[in-house]
């Protein structure tokens, strides 16, 4: 079992979930620090502790799901050119922690600043609904 922090297309009722709804045992909300950046189709996080908030869900799930989450995030393994890095992070209240999958600083700052820290809330705002 393994536990993950998803903010993206990969949170319940989103576009990427139906690639691992069927491995997902448990899921909580939770908050990681950092900064969230809209790419476009999808966020991407750059985790920091000195950032704000950054909504998401904690998923625990089998461990055949993690090569199903590594190949949608292009991540192949470490010292790779990966699209995002897989790291291990800290709920921001300190309770949970699991991988996530972020960008670095150099990636995402041509991308602009989702100042709600939340995609969802940014797609409800932007008229893009739930997808």
């Amino acid at each position: 079992m393994q536990t993950v922090f998803v903010y993206g297309t990969l949170l319940q009722k989103l576009n990427n979930y139906y690639y691992i709804q069927n491995s997902v045992y448990k899921i909580e909300q939770g908050k990681v620090k950092g900064f969230l950046y809209n790419t476009g189709p999808y966020p991407a996080i750059v985790v920091d502790a000195n950032g704000m908030d950054v909504v998401g869900e904690w998923i625990q799930v089998d461990d055949a799901a993690m090569s199903v989450l590594d190949w949608l995030e292009q991540y192949e393994q470490p010292g790779l050119v990966n699209e995002y890095e897989r790291v291990w992070v800290e709920d921001a209240e300190g309770k949970k922690e699991g991988w996530i999958y972020t960008y670095s600083h150099l990636q995402a700052e041509r991308y602009p600043l989702i100042p709600s820290g939340s995609w969802r809330e940014h797609l409800l705002s932007s008229g893009g609904g739930q997808r």
